[in-house]
């Protein structure tokens, strides 16, 4: 199992190694350093398929199968009623699952039990790296980016102009590029990015049609494996039906990322758009306290940050995280 550990020797020894991971999470939110296993730039759901409960035997049913086995019922014709047997009852240590009432008599020794909590404990630890990492830097705005070739369309056509600094310094953790075509990514390229995005001026939209041409145009580079459509505000209703209707049916994916946005159906809309794009949706909420700047770097370590970046509220990424990596089937 992926989660496999040396078994614990008293409570003395489990205190110590609860202090070291303790230092070791410390230093690794210090210096920014994870675990290759955390840092797969994978769905949730695709990387639960290998780190999962059930994927290491590690679900509630699994383990209960390996400690113990089942208390049955037999129908006994006679009462006309399921009767349970009563031959183990003060024999072994039982458990009943609160799921289905189902109970279970634990025959396994202590060194199994000790075993099976080390592993446990070892997959909430992998879980908790992860949704550090999951809510860290630029996967605060974009999700975890899986494409390796990509087009970030900038759609500011309804923000404020004391909204259009916080966007690009947004941004500024992710773009790599900015070029007629896709480009290598380079220490040079990303650094030509920022500035070019930096320079940018602060203008209203010339049409509503402007998001759908920048966007068809991004999705007809043969190289790109998906479009980011980073939408500042609320998306106007005539570019809602025009944006629908010309990028919903294209062979590139497109994913949406609401920015500030003010009106529920904005968020509803973009949803909507994603889903008919193959994509995905990320809504980060940029209202809330203040980070220093710079504190927030790309997903490949690269990019700066010129300004300050209103602090992204974890709750809702991070309750449909939480919904992705503990489906039915894990208990």
């Amino acid at each position: 199992a992926a989660f496999d550990s040396k078994h614990r020797q008293d409570p003395e020894d489990s205190h110590k190694v609860h202090k070291k991971k303790s230092k070791e999470k410390k230093r690794r939110l210090v210096v920014g350093q994870w675990r290759t296993d955390v840092q797969f730039l994978v769905s949730s759901s695709k990387w639960l398929q290998h780190y999962g409960l059930k994927r290491n035997k590690l679900s509630l049913s699994q383990i209960l199968s390996q400690i113990g086995f089942q208390h049955r019922k037999d129908y006994v014709t006679n009462l006309g009623k399921p009767v349970a047997s009563q031959y183990a009852d003060g024999l072994f240590p039982q458990y009943k699952r609160a799921q289905d009432g189902s109970v279970y008599n634990l025959t396994a020794k202590k060194e199994l039990i000790l075993h099976f909590v080390d592993c446990l404990i070892g997959a909430i630890e992998l879980y908790k790296q992860r949704m550090e990492w999951l809510t860290s830097e630029s996967r605060q705005i974009f999700g975890v980016i899986q494409e390796q070739c990509i087009v970030i369309v900038l759609d500011f056509g309804t923000a404020a102009p004391t909204e259009f600094d916080q966007c690009r310094d947004a941004l500024s953790m992710d773009l790599m590029k900015w070029q007629q075509k896709c480009t290598p990514v380079s220490e040079y390229t990303v650094k030509s990015a920022v500035t070019w995005l930096w320079k940018l001026d602060h203008m209203t939209a010339v049409s509503h049609t402007s998001s759908a041409e920048a966007l068809l145009e991004a999705m007809g580079d043969e190289a790109v494996e998906a479009v980011y459509y980073f939408a500042v505000g609320d998306v106007p209703v005539d570019t809602k039906q025009l944006l629908l209707e010309k990028v919903s049916d294209g062979s590139c994916p497109v994913n949406t990322v609401s920015f500030n946005a003010r009106e529920d159906e904005t968020i509803i809309f973009l949803k909507e758009l994603s889903h008919l794009a193959s994509g995905r949706a990320s809504f980060p909420e940029q209202k809330r306290l203040y980070l220093q700047a710079g504190a927030l770097q790309g997903q490949n370590g690269c990019g700066e940050s010129p300004g300050k970046l209103g602090r992204l509220d974890m709750c809702s990424r991070v309750f449909r995280t939480v919904c992705d990596w503990w489906p039915p089937c894990c208990h």
